[in-house]
Protein backbone atom coordinates (compact mmCIF):
# COMPACT_ATOMS: atom_id res chain seq x y z
CA UNK A 1 0.00 0.00 0.00
CA UNK A 2 1.35 3.39 -1.00
CA UNK A 3 2.27 5.93 1.66
CA UNK A 4 2.96 8.86 -0.68
CA UNK A 5 0.59 11.67 0.50
CA UNK A 6 -0.04 12.92 -3.03
CA UNK A 7 -0.96 9.46 -4.29
CA UNK A 8 -3.16 8.82 -1.25
CA UNK A 9 -5.07 12.06 -1.87
CA UNK A 10 -5.45 11.22 -5.56
CA UNK A 11 -6.72 7.74 -4.68
CA UNK A 12 -9.30 9.15 -2.28
CA UNK A 13 -10.51 11.75 -4.78
CA UNK A 14 -10.76 9.35 -7.74
CA UNK A 15 -14.13 7.79 -6.91
CA UNK A 16 -15.93 11.04 -5.92
CA UNK A 17 -14.66 12.67 -9.11
CA UNK A 18 -15.82 9.68 -11.18
CA UNK A 19 -19.24 9.79 -9.51
CA UNK A 20 -19.58 13.50 -10.28
CA UNK A 21 -18.67 12.99 -13.95
CA UNK A 22 -21.11 10.07 -14.29
CA UNK A 23 -23.85 12.11 -12.60
CA UNK A 24 -23.44 15.14 -14.89
CA UNK A 25 -23.23 13.03 -18.06
CA UNK A 26 -26.11 10.80 -16.95
CA UNK A 27 -28.34 13.76 -16.23
CA UNK A 28 -27.66 15.26 -19.66
CA UNK A 29 -28.07 11.84 -21.31
CA UNK A 30 -31.49 11.15 -19.73
CA UNK A 31 -32.78 14.65 -20.36
CA UNK A 32 -31.75 14.77 -24.03
CA UNK A 33 -31.99 11.22 -25.33
CA UNK A 34 -34.86 9.77 -23.32
CA UNK A 35 -38.42 10.95 -22.69
CA UNK A 36 -37.97 12.21 -19.13
CA UNK A 37 -38.07 15.67 -17.61
CA UNK A 38 -35.06 17.50 -16.22
CA UNK A 39 -36.17 16.99 -12.59
CA UNK A 40 -36.71 13.22 -12.74
CA UNK A 41 -33.55 12.89 -14.85
CA UNK A 42 -31.61 14.68 -12.10
CA UNK A 43 -32.92 12.28 -9.42
CA UNK A 44 -32.35 9.14 -11.51
CA UNK A 45 -28.84 10.20 -12.54
CA UNK A 46 -27.92 10.93 -8.92
CA UNK A 47 -29.31 7.57 -7.75
CA UNK A 48 -27.26 5.74 -10.39
CA UNK A 49 -23.96 7.58 -9.84
CA UNK A 50 -23.89 8.28 -6.09
CA UNK A 51 -23.10 4.67 -5.06
CA UNK A 52 -19.76 4.95 -6.87
CA UNK A 53 -18.50 7.02 -3.93
CA UNK A 54 -18.86 4.18 -1.40
CA UNK A 55 -18.23 1.18 -3.63
CA UNK A 56 -14.93 0.40 -1.87
CA UNK A 57 -16.45 0.19 1.60
CA UNK A 58 -19.87 -1.30 0.66
CA UNK A 59 -19.41 -2.87 -2.79
CA UNK A 60 -22.53 -5.07 -2.84
CA UNK A 61 -24.80 -2.35 -1.46
CA UNK A 62 -23.43 0.24 -3.88
CA UNK A 63 -23.80 -2.03 -6.90
CA UNK A 64 -27.28 -3.20 -5.92
CA UNK A 65 -28.55 0.33 -5.27
CA UNK A 66 -27.20 1.59 -8.59
CA UNK A 67 -28.55 -1.40 -10.51
CA UNK A 68 -32.00 -0.79 -9.03
CA UNK A 69 -31.79 2.86 -10.12
CA UNK A 70 -30.74 1.78 -13.62
CA UNK A 71 -33.69 -0.65 -13.88
CA UNK A 72 -36.10 2.03 -12.61
CA UNK A 73 -34.75 4.57 -15.12
CA UNK A 74 -35.15 2.05 -17.96
CA UNK A 75 -38.71 1.27 -16.90
CA UNK A 76 -39.72 4.94 -16.71
CA UNK A 77 -38.07 6.21 -19.88
CA UNK A 78 -38.31 5.69 -23.59
CA UNK A 79 -35.49 6.37 -26.05
CA UNK A 80 -36.25 9.32 -28.36
CA UNK A 81 -35.00 7.33 -31.35
CA UNK A 82 -33.98 3.81 -32.29
CA UNK A 83 -30.34 4.89 -32.20
CA UNK A 84 -30.43 5.31 -28.40
CA UNK A 85 -29.49 2.13 -26.47
CA UNK A 86 -32.07 0.61 -24.16
CA UNK A 87 -32.51 -0.71 -21.45
CA UNK A 88 -28.97 0.34 -20.49
CA UNK A 89 -28.02 3.80 -21.67
CA UNK A 90 -24.38 4.59 -22.30
CA UNK A 91 -24.01 6.41 -18.99
CA UNK A 92 -25.89 3.68 -17.07
CA UNK A 93 -23.64 1.03 -18.57
CA UNK A 94 -20.57 3.13 -17.76
CA UNK A 95 -21.73 3.42 -14.14
CA UNK A 96 -22.27 -0.34 -13.87
CA UNK A 97 -18.87 -0.94 -15.45
CA UNK A 98 -17.13 1.18 -12.79
CA UNK A 99 -19.08 -0.51 -9.98
CA UNK A 100 -18.30 -3.99 -11.29
CA UNK A 101 -14.63 -3.13 -11.81
CA UNK A 102 -14.00 -1.55 -8.40
CA UNK A 103 -16.44 -3.64 -6.41
CA UNK A 104 -15.30 -6.85 -8.06
CA UNK A 105 -11.70 -6.10 -7.11
CA UNK A 106 -12.76 -5.99 -3.47
CA UNK A 107 -15.08 -9.00 -3.58
CA UNK A 108 -14.27 -12.54 -4.65
CA UNK A 109 -14.32 -13.98 -8.14
CA UNK A 110 -17.62 -15.87 -7.64
CA UNK A 111 -19.46 -12.84 -6.27
CA UNK A 112 -18.15 -10.67 -9.10
CA UNK A 113 -19.37 -13.19 -11.69
CA UNK A 114 -22.78 -13.29 -10.00
CA UNK A 115 -22.99 -9.49 -10.14
CA UNK A 116 -22.14 -9.47 -13.85
CA UNK A 117 -24.68 -12.21 -14.56
CA UNK A 118 -27.36 -10.32 -12.66
CA UNK A 119 -26.69 -7.20 -14.73
CA UNK A 120 -27.07 -9.09 -18.01
CA UNK A 121 -30.13 -10.90 -16.66
CA UNK A 122 -31.78 -7.66 -15.57
CA UNK A 123 -31.27 -6.21 -19.05
CA UNK A 124 -32.76 -9.32 -20.64
CA UNK A 125 -35.81 -9.22 -18.33
CA UNK A 126 -36.47 -5.58 -19.23
CA UNK A 127 -36.27 -6.37 -22.94
CA UNK A 128 -38.71 -9.25 -22.47
CA UNK A 129 -41.16 -7.41 -20.21
CA UNK A 130 -41.14 -4.09 -22.09
CA UNK A 131 -40.81 -5.00 -25.77
CA UNK A 132 -40.50 -2.38 -28.46
CA UNK A 133 -38.26 0.05 -26.60
CA UNK A 134 -34.95 -1.54 -27.51
CA UNK A 135 -33.36 -4.31 -29.58
CA UNK A 136 -32.05 -7.59 -28.22
CA UNK A 137 -28.73 -6.78 -29.85
CA UNK A 138 -28.22 -4.31 -27.00
CA UNK A 139 -27.44 -7.27 -24.73
CA UNK A 140 -24.17 -7.69 -26.60
CA UNK A 141 -22.87 -4.36 -25.33
CA UNK A 142 -24.02 -5.19 -21.80
CA UNK A 143 -22.34 -8.60 -21.90
CA UNK A 144 -19.08 -7.23 -23.32
CA UNK A 145 -18.94 -4.46 -20.71
CA UNK A 146 -19.61 -6.96 -17.92
CA UNK A 147 -16.91 -9.33 -19.20
CA UNK A 148 -14.33 -6.55 -19.52
CA UNK A 149 -15.19 -5.34 -16.01
CA UNK A 150 -14.73 -8.87 -14.63
CA UNK A 151 -11.34 -9.18 -16.32
CA UNK A 152 -10.26 -5.79 -14.98
CA UNK A 153 -11.43 -6.71 -11.47
CA UNK A 154 -9.40 -9.91 -11.66
CA UNK A 155 -6.29 -7.94 -12.60
CA UNK A 156 -6.85 -5.49 -9.75
CA UNK A 157 -7.31 -8.37 -7.28
CA UNK A 158 -4.09 -10.00 -8.46
CA UNK A 159 -2.25 -6.69 -8.23
CA UNK A 160 -3.50 -6.08 -4.69
CA UNK A 161 -2.57 -9.62 -3.62
CA UNK A 162 0.90 -9.22 -5.14
CA UNK A 163 1.47 -5.92 -3.36
CA UNK A 164 0.32 -7.48 -0.08
CA UNK A 165 2.73 -10.39 -0.50
CA UNK A 166 5.57 -8.04 -1.39
CA UNK A 167 4.88 -5.87 1.65
CA UNK A 168 4.82 -8.94 3.89
CA UNK A 169 8.05 -10.21 2.35
CA UNK A 170 9.69 -6.82 2.92
CA UNK A 171 8.63 -6.91 6.59
CA UNK A 172 10.03 -10.43 6.95
CA UNK A 173 13.28 -9.48 5.19
CA UNK A 174 13.70 -6.41 7.37
CA UNK A 175 13.12 -8.46 10.51
CA UNK A 176 15.67 -11.02 9.30
CA UNK A 177 18.21 -8.27 8.57
CA UNK A 178 17.77 -6.84 12.05
CA UNK A 179 18.03 -10.29 13.61
CA UNK A 180 21.14 -11.16 11.58
CA UNK A 181 22.77 -7.86 12.49
CA UNK A 182 22.16 -8.36 16.19
CA UNK A 183 23.41 -11.94 16.05
CA UNK A 184 26.58 -10.82 14.27
CA UNK A 185 27.16 -8.11 16.86
CA UNK A 186 26.55 -10.54 19.71
CA UNK A 187 29.02 -12.99 18.19
CA UNK A 188 31.58 -10.20 17.94
CA UNK A 189 30.94 -9.22 21.56
CA UNK A 190 31.37 -12.86 22.53
CA UNK A 191 34.74 -13.06 20.80
CA UNK A 192 35.90 -9.88 22.48
CA UNK A 193 34.76 -11.10 25.89
CA UNK A 194 36.60 -14.35 25.25
CA UNK A 195 39.83 -12.53 24.47
CA UNK A 196 39.52 -10.39 27.59
CA UNK A 197 38.34 -13.05 30.02
CA UNK A 198 40.56 -15.81 28.68
CA UNK A 199 43.64 -13.77 29.52
CA UNK A 200 42.61 -13.42 33.15
CA UNK A 201 41.45 -17.04 33.48
CA UNK A 202 44.72 -18.27 32.00
CA UNK A 203 46.58 -16.09 34.46
CA UNK A 204 44.56 -17.58 37.32
CA UNK A 205 45.33 -21.12 36.15
CA UNK A 206 49.06 -20.42 35.77
CA UNK A 207 49.36 -18.70 39.14
CA UNK A 208 47.40 -21.47 40.87
CA UNK A 209 49.61 -24.14 39.35
CA UNK A 210 52.87 -22.38 40.15
CA UNK A 211 51.89 -21.19 43.62
CA UNK A 212 53.11 -24.37 45.41
CA UNK A 213 56.54 -23.87 43.86
CA UNK A 214 56.72 -20.16 44.61
CA UNK A 215 55.55 -20.43 48.22
CA UNK A 216 57.89 -22.10 50.65
CA UNK A 217 56.62 -24.84 52.97
CA UNK A 218 53.19 -24.96 51.34
CA UNK A 219 51.04 -27.59 53.14
CA UNK A 220 49.56 -30.41 51.09
CA UNK A 221 45.91 -29.30 51.62
CA UNK A 222 46.85 -25.89 50.26
CA UNK A 223 48.57 -27.51 47.26
CA UNK A 224 45.40 -29.49 46.60
CA UNK A 225 43.36 -26.31 46.80
CA UNK A 226 45.66 -24.59 44.31
CA UNK A 227 45.35 -27.55 41.96
CA UNK A 228 41.55 -27.43 42.25
CA UNK A 229 41.57 -23.71 41.43
CA UNK A 230 43.75 -24.36 38.39
CA UNK A 231 41.51 -27.19 37.18
CA UNK A 232 38.42 -25.01 37.62
CA UNK A 233 40.04 -22.21 35.64
CA UNK A 234 40.98 -24.54 32.78
CA UNK A 235 37.48 -26.03 32.77
CA UNK A 236 35.98 -22.53 32.59
CA UNK A 237 38.24 -21.72 29.64
CA UNK A 238 37.16 -24.91 27.85
CA UNK A 239 33.47 -24.16 28.40
CA UNK A 240 33.91 -20.58 27.24
CA UNK A 241 35.68 -21.68 24.05
CA UNK A 242 32.88 -24.18 23.39
CA UNK A 243 30.21 -21.49 23.76
CA UNK A 244 32.20 -19.14 21.60
CA UNK A 245 32.35 -21.81 18.92
CA UNK A 246 28.55 -21.85 18.86
CA UNK A 247 28.48 -18.08 18.50
CA UNK A 248 30.97 -18.18 15.64
CA UNK A 249 28.87 -20.63 13.70
CA UNK A 250 31.97 -22.34 12.35
CA UNK A 251 33.70 -19.13 11.29
CA UNK A 252 37.32 -18.46 12.06
CA UNK A 253 37.95 -16.33 15.11
CA UNK A 254 39.40 -12.86 14.88
CA UNK A 255 43.05 -13.10 15.86
CA UNK A 256 43.89 -9.40 16.11
CA UNK A 257 44.22 -7.95 19.64
CA UNK A 258 41.05 -6.27 20.81
CA UNK A 259 41.15 -2.45 20.87
CA UNK A 260 40.65 -0.33 23.97
CA UNK A 261 40.38 3.33 24.97
CA UNK A 262 44.06 3.85 24.16
CA UNK A 263 43.11 3.56 20.48
CA UNK A 264 40.48 6.31 20.61
CA UNK A 265 42.97 9.13 19.75
CA UNK A 266 43.90 7.27 16.56
CA UNK A 267 40.20 6.95 15.67
CA UNK A 268 39.63 10.67 16.15
CA UNK A 269 42.75 11.56 14.20
CA UNK A 270 41.60 9.38 11.32
CA UNK A 271 38.22 11.18 11.32
CA UNK A 272 39.89 14.30 9.96
CA UNK A 273 40.72 17.82 11.09
CA UNK A 274 37.11 18.60 12.01
CA UNK A 275 37.14 16.03 14.83
CA UNK A 276 38.14 17.11 18.34
CA UNK A 277 38.93 14.84 21.29
CA UNK A 278 38.81 15.44 25.05
CA UNK A 279 39.90 12.69 27.44
CA UNK A 280 39.90 13.15 31.20
CA UNK A 281 40.56 10.79 34.10
CA UNK A 282 42.69 7.77 34.83
CA UNK A 283 42.29 5.40 31.88
CA UNK A 284 44.24 2.66 33.63
CA UNK A 285 41.41 1.92 36.05
CA UNK A 286 38.98 1.03 33.23
CA UNK A 287 38.25 -2.73 33.09
CA UNK A 288 39.12 -4.44 29.82
CA UNK A 289 35.52 -5.18 28.82
CA UNK A 290 34.48 -1.59 29.46
CA UNK A 291 37.54 -0.31 27.60
CA UNK A 292 36.65 -2.34 24.51
CA UNK A 293 33.02 -1.16 24.73
CA UNK A 294 34.03 2.51 24.98
CA UNK A 295 36.27 2.14 21.93
CA UNK A 296 33.47 0.53 19.91
CA UNK A 297 30.96 3.23 20.87
CA UNK A 298 33.31 5.98 19.69
CA UNK A 299 34.15 3.99 16.56
CA UNK A 300 30.52 3.49 15.60
CA UNK A 301 29.58 7.11 16.36
CA UNK A 302 32.46 8.44 14.24
CA UNK A 303 31.55 6.09 11.40
CA UNK A 304 27.96 7.33 11.44
CA UNK A 305 29.09 10.95 11.54
CA UNK A 306 31.36 10.42 8.58
CA UNK A 307 28.63 8.62 6.62
CA UNK A 308 25.66 10.87 7.35
CA UNK A 309 27.25 14.26 8.07
CA UNK A 310 30.42 14.49 5.96
CA UNK A 311 32.49 17.54 6.75
CA UNK A 312 30.59 18.35 9.93
CA UNK A 313 32.56 19.16 13.12
CA UNK A 314 32.70 16.25 15.57
CA UNK A 315 33.48 16.44 19.28
CA UNK A 316 34.45 13.33 21.23
CA UNK A 317 34.47 13.46 25.03
CA UNK A 318 35.68 10.56 27.19
CA UNK A 319 35.66 11.10 30.95
CA UNK A 320 36.49 8.63 33.69
CA UNK A 321 34.70 9.25 36.97
CA UNK A 322 34.79 7.31 40.19
CA UNK A 323 31.96 5.03 39.08
CA UNK A 324 31.73 5.08 35.29
CA UNK A 325 33.23 5.95 31.94
CA UNK A 326 31.17 8.67 30.25
CA UNK A 327 31.40 8.76 26.47
CA UNK A 328 29.88 11.50 24.34
CA UNK A 329 30.15 11.97 20.57
CA UNK A 330 28.38 14.83 18.84
CA UNK A 331 28.46 15.87 15.21
CA UNK A 332 26.94 18.96 13.66
CA UNK A 333 24.75 18.98 10.53
CA UNK A 334 26.35 18.00 7.24
CA UNK A 335 28.15 20.82 5.45
CA UNK A 336 28.90 18.91 2.23
CA UNK A 337 26.60 16.80 0.04
CA UNK A 338 26.36 13.22 1.10
CA UNK A 339 28.37 11.02 -1.30
CA UNK A 340 26.58 8.51 -3.50
CA UNK A 341 29.32 5.89 -3.32
CA UNK A 342 30.07 4.21 0.00
CA UNK A 343 32.96 5.84 1.83
CA UNK A 344 35.84 3.96 3.30
CA UNK A 345 35.35 3.41 6.98
CA UNK A 346 37.60 4.36 9.83
CA UNK A 347 40.30 1.88 10.87
CA UNK A 348 38.76 -1.22 12.35
CA UNK A 349 35.16 -0.53 11.26
CA UNK A 350 34.80 -3.43 8.84
CA UNK A 351 31.76 -4.85 10.60
CA UNK A 352 30.10 -1.62 11.65
CA UNK A 353 26.79 -0.45 10.27
CA UNK A 354 25.58 3.12 10.09
CA UNK A 355 22.69 4.73 11.87
CA UNK A 356 20.26 6.37 9.51
CA UNK A 357 18.41 5.74 6.29
CA UNK A 358 21.12 3.68 4.62
CA UNK A 359 21.85 1.48 7.55
CA UNK A 360 18.40 1.23 8.94
CA UNK A 361 19.67 2.02 12.45
CA UNK A 362 21.34 -1.38 12.86
CA UNK A 363 24.60 0.18 14.07
CA UNK A 364 22.70 1.88 16.87
CA UNK A 365 21.08 -1.43 17.82
CA UNK A 366 24.45 -3.12 18.01
CA UNK A 367 25.84 -0.22 20.05
CA UNK A 368 23.03 -0.54 22.57
CA UNK A 369 23.51 -4.31 22.75
CA UNK A 370 27.19 -3.83 23.45
CA UNK A 371 26.61 -1.19 26.13
CA UNK A 372 23.90 -3.30 27.77
CA UNK A 373 26.32 -6.25 27.90
CA UNK A 374 28.52 -4.33 30.37
CA UNK A 375 25.57 -2.98 32.35
CA UNK A 376 25.66 0.53 30.91
CA UNK A 377 23.17 2.87 29.29
CA UNK A 378 23.21 4.40 25.83
CA UNK A 379 21.23 7.23 24.24
CA UNK A 380 21.29 8.61 20.72
CA UNK A 381 19.21 11.21 18.95
CA UNK A 382 19.06 14.17 16.60
CA UNK A 383 19.81 17.64 17.93
CA UNK A 384 17.62 20.69 17.24
CA UNK A 385 20.24 22.10 14.85
CA UNK A 386 20.27 18.95 12.73
CA UNK A 387 23.29 17.34 14.38
CA UNK A 388 23.42 14.00 16.17
CA UNK A 389 24.58 13.06 19.65
CA UNK A 390 25.53 9.69 21.09
CA UNK A 391 26.11 9.29 24.83
CA UNK A 392 27.00 6.22 26.86
CA UNK A 393 27.58 5.62 30.55
CA UNK A 394 29.68 2.50 31.20
CA UNK A 395 30.04 1.44 34.85
CA UNK A 396 33.56 0.61 35.97
CA UNK A 397 32.21 -2.42 37.81
CA UNK A 398 30.92 -3.99 34.58
CA UNK A 399 29.11 -7.26 34.98
CA UNK A 400 30.69 -10.29 33.38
Amino acid sequence: MTTDPARVRLRRAALPATALVLFVLGWADLAQHYTVGAGPALVLAAARAAPVMWVRSRPLLAWGFSLAACVLAAALTHPVSAAEPWPMSVTALATQFVLLLVGGSVLGRAVSAAMAGTLVGAAAVLLAVLPGRGAWSGLVAVGVAAAVALAGAELLRDRAATRTRLAEQERISEAERVRRTLLEERARIGRELHDVVAHHMSLIAVRAETAPYRLADCPEPVREEFRAVGDAAREALTDMRRLLGLLRGGEDAERAPQPDVSGIPALVAAAGPTADLTMDGDLRQIPDTVSVCAYRVVQEALTNARRHAPGAPVTVDVRVTAAAVLVGVRNGPAVTPRPEAPESRLPGTAGARPVGPDGGGHGLMGMRERVAAVGGTCAAGEDPDGGFTVTAALPLSARA
